[in-house]
């Protein structure tokens, strides 16, 4: 009997886990604390307060989910505390964790927000958990943005799915902040209809990021992004760089026709129109129909480049004797062969300029030849 007892303290003070869920509980009582309790599970039951366990200071995970919990207090006595799982509870703000030094996972998914109720985020508990926590899960808390998260600079794991990111915009900014984040979940937010979403979210987020909606990120999904980014810094730099050439570019030189009238018309910089502002009191032709001055981005900006007047080349006559004895040539031919229509008695044939004796009536055969040949040559009609 005395052997019993012993072993029953024994086990007693080695329990590490202690299993108190599912047990209707709505307070936390008749705990008996001890060194070893490592993992307290209080999950689904109908607790409304956290109180009673500052005694539990070699705490390292508590569950609380799935309670009637309203508010996050009484957490300052556990000191060793890793992981903190407060989800499917009441609570509308996060708060009172920041003498937690160990805190790494903290999971206060879905909570059950009242109709215009909106969860809220204290900046000094976050601050003071920035250089410890490694896992959140804010799934479905009707976020709108994640502005209050841009401290988390250790944050590895994000999980905020299911929440009301119209654009990726609400996103980027404070994901390029998350130096440290590897996975990251948006599934389920209206952010994923944009264009180019995964290539934007993966862009900000930097090297570091490995799986983005439950889809591994690729090597060659990595230098596309590369590729593109530095195309548009690129194209962003060229842009900023044209303004800066027009303006300054030759002394002035460069400026546009219409741009150096207006300026005559100004008196070189401050003087009105007629009063010779150090023009000579040069007035502007175009002042009575474009009396004001165009922005940069209108349709009537008149462009600082001109393309070259296109000259028109005259064609020189042709001096070649060698064309001009050909023509000439074919010229003989065609008249020949019309006067022989014309007058089928005669028996001579002109061929390339030679005279051809048409004999007896077998010699057909080359006149039918050399017509064929004529009518292959270019005519010259007067």
């Amino acid at each position: 009997m005395t052997k019993h007892k012993v072993f029953s303290k024994k086990a007693k003070t080695n329990l590490t886990h202690l299993y108190l869920n599912d047990k209707n509980m709505t307070k936390i009582s008749n705990i008996y604390p001890t060194k070893n309790i490592l993992v307290l599970y209080l999950h689904n039951n109908q607790l409304s307060k956290i109180e009673k366990l500052g005694a539990f200071a070699h705490l390292t995970h508590l569950y609380l989910q799935w309670n009637n919990l309203r508010k996050i207090e009484n957490l300052e006595g556990l000191k060793n505390l890793k992981q903190l799982y407060l989800g499917y509870n009441k609570i509308t703000r996060l708060e009172n964790l920041g003498s937690l030094k160990k805190l790494e996972q903290l999971h206060i998914e879905r909570q059950q927000l009242d109709g215009a109720a909106r969860f809220e985020f204290d900046p000094e508990c976050l601050c003071a958990l920035a250089n410890h926590l490694k896992v959140l899960n804010i799934k479905k808390l009707k976020l709108a943005n994640i502005d209050a998260l841009e401290p988390l600079w250790k944050l590895e794991i994000l999980l905020a799915s299911e929440n009301n990111f119209k654009s990726t915009d609400d996103i980027t900014p404070v994901i390029s902040a998350l130096y440290s984040l590897r996975v990251l979940d948006l599934q389920g937010c209206a952010a994923q209809r944009d264009v180019h979403y995964r290539e934007k979210v993966t862009a900000a987020a930097g090297h570091k990021l490995l799986l983005l909606d439950g889809k591994m990120i690729s090597q060659s999904t990595r230098n596309f992004i590369k590729n593109f980014q530095t195309v548009k810094l690129e194209k962003q730099r060229r842009a900023n760089e044209k303004p800066k050439t027009a303006d300054t570019g030759g002394g002035g030189g460069s400026k546009s026709s219409f741009e150096s009238v207006s300026e005559r018309s100004s008196g070189g910089g401050g003087g009105t129109v007629g009063s010779g502002g150090g023009t000579g009191g040069f007035v502007d032709p175009f002042s009575a129909v474009l009396p004001h001055q165009f922005p940069g981005n209108s349709l009537f900006q008149v462009s600082t480049r001109r393309s070259p007047a296109c000259t028109r080349i005259l064609r020189k006559p042709i001096k070649s004797p060698l064309l001009t004895k050909t023509m000439s040539a074919n010229f003989c031919d065609e008249m020949a062969f019309r006067s022989n229509e014309l007058h089928p008695a005669t028996t001579v044939v002109m061929l390339q300029g030679k005279e051809i004796k048409a004999g007896a009536p077998p010699v057909y055969k080359d006149k039918l030849r050399a017509h064929r040949k004529i009518q292959s040559l270019p005519t010259i009609d007067h």
